[in-house]
């Protein structure tokens, strides 16, 4: 029988002792013994079985990520059922099933945690960092190629609060999630210059749901603290993310993001927001030394990024427009469109004018591709918005033809039909490309706008000299021919194919086609 590596198995065994209260655990055991567990299975680090509970409910124990184990039960949290399995899974390896029990259910620091005597978390956020430092401290020195050690790490830290108050066991997450970020952040430091670049894109992609879970146990916290444990715990954990902000050694992750999102989420609990708004700024006066453009260091940027947010939160958006100035658009312009878009879904049209217009003119510089989509993105909804306000459409002509999409749709949607026809010449795009359902269209209301158009592209496909561009020509011509028609300039038309033919008449593959689509001949 396959078995699993002994990390693993402790693994198991540690998410079991931190995640399962002990009469469930002991209630497992007892459907163990007494020969529930109908099958059990070990395919790679996976534990398969079912067990009949007054039904057969299918279990997977995951020994790389506890989070991933199921079972087909009503259980919204780990279940009897799964430690049922574990315990059939002890005896199949040669292990003693009651000792294990015995072990989840009275070991002490090894198995449930020092952290367990600490009560509800009353005895603060700090005692419980220190917990973390002394027991996971050095974790990250095992992430040498991957962050995979820090996923169990992760679920005994949270399975600390498991019996606290709602409250206060999502303010404990959050600050775990924290502390394994810093552990991340650590190891990638550590990692090798020259294959940075893997690195990163490892690493990132772990984290990248430790930092979705955080910031949605953000979204589900109440925006003002309820009582004063609440408040403790709150402080110190925004201390912590400007700690960490600021930390100009952490180089993985977009801390002043998590900040920002962190103060945007407390915008209501005034005193504190005062109070690291005066911070912040205190800061930046340190930092500056009188130098107006002092963001020359990956700190300095930050804390311009942190008061820009506060003077903006504050409606002060020309001092966060000169804030965010002094900073590199590169670092920041997620901020600075951020800003923008929060303007715009609060209708004060006129800060969204003064952001887009410093948007415009950085962008001037910058030139960055992924900016310069988000800006033009945001053109398209301020003129959606203000279709009066001739600034969005100037901005987006400015801007062509990276703004072919943006201006395109403008002039479709207004019914500038002429002006969305003229913008095709202009940019070169052929009507094989165009949305057949606007050329259809176009061609019922005014057929004639898009004569130059088809005109063109059987001149370009002539051109290339090739069967295929020349039956390309034919199907433009009959294209051609129907919107004569329906212009009612058939003469024209006739005139046209006439000059047409004797024009390329050496060209015989094309006169050929010419013969075969029954444009030969008038």
């Amino acid at each position: 029988m396959s078995l699993l590596a002994d990390e693993r198995t402790e693994r198991l065994l540690r998410a079991l002792a931190s995640g399962m209260p002990t009469e469930r655990l002991k209630e497992g055991h007892a459907m163990y013994r007494g020969g529930r567990v109908l099958v059990m299975e070990v395919v790679m680090n996976t534990l398969y079985g079912a067990v009949n509970d007054g039904g057969v409910y299918a279990v997977t124990l995951d020994a790389d990520d506890m989070a991933y184990s199921t079972c087909t039960c009503p259980a919204e949290e780990a279940c009897a059922h799964m430690a049922a399995l574990f315990f059939r899974y002890c005896e199949s390896a040669g292990g003693d099933a009651d000792a294990v029990l015995r072990l989840l259910a009275e070991g002490g620091p090894d198995v449930r945690g020092e952290a367990d005597a600490m009560s509800g978390g009353s005895d603060g956020p700090e005692a419980w960092a220190e917990w973390f430092a002394g027991r996971f401290g050095d974790v990250w020195r095992q992430c040498r190629h991957s962050l995979h050690p820090l996923q169990p790490v992760l679920q005994e830290a949270k399975g600390k609060a498991r019996d606290w108050p709602l409250d206060l066991r999502r303010l404990h997450w959050l600050q775990a999630v924290l502390l394994v970020l810093e552990q991340a952040e650590l190891a990638y430091a550590e990692t090798d210059p020259s294959n940075r670049y893997y690195y990163e894109l490892s690493f990132s992609r772990s984290t990248e749901p430790w930092v979705q879970h955080w910031l949605e146990l953000l979204g589900e916290t109440a925006p003002v603290p309820g009582n004063g444990t609440e408040e403790r715990w709150l402080r110190a954990i925004a201390v912590r993310l400007r700690n960490a902000m600021l930390d100009t050694t952490y180089r993985l992750l977009r801390w002043d993001e998590l900040y920002v999102a962190w103060w945007d989420h407390f915008a209501g609990w005034r005193d504190a927001v005062l109070e690291e708004r005066d911070a912040i700024g205190r800061l930046a006066g340190e930092t500056a030394g009188g130098d107006a453009s002092f963001a020359d260091s990956p700190r300095a940027i930050a804390i311009l990024t942190a008061l820009a947010f506060f003077r903006f939160r504050a409606g002060d958006h020309g001092g966060a427009i000169d804030a965010m100035g002094r900073t590199p658009l590169s670092r920041t312009a997620s901020f600075v469109c951020r800003f923008a878009e929060r303007c715009l879904s609060d209708g004060d049209f006129g800060a969204l004018e003064r952001w887009m217009l410093f948007l415009h003119g950085a962008l001037k510089t910058s030139r960055n591709s992924t900016v310069l989509k988000a800006f033009l993105k945001l053109c398209r909804a301020a003129d959606e918005r203000q279709p009066e306000h001739p600034l969005w459409v100037r901005m987006m002509r400015e801007w062509l033809p990276l703004s072919y999409g943006e201006l395109s749709a403008h002039y479709l949607t207004r019914g500038r039909l002429r002006e969305w026809t003229d913008l095709q010449l202009a940019t070169g795009v052929r009507p094989e490309d165009l949305d057949p359902a606007h050329l259809r269209s176009l061609a019922k209301e005014a057929p004639e706008l898009l004569l130059p158009l088809f005109h063109r592209a059987v001149e370009e496909a002539v051109r290339t000299r090739g069967r295929q561009g020349y039956r390309a020509a034919v199907r433009h011509l009959k294209r051609l021919e129907k919107l004569y028609r329906a212009a009612g300039r058939q003469e024209r038309w006739r005139r046209f194919i006439r000059e047409f033919r004797v024009r390329h008449a050496r060209l015989r593959a094309l006169q050929e086609e010419l013969r075969y689509a029954n444009l030969a001949e008038d």
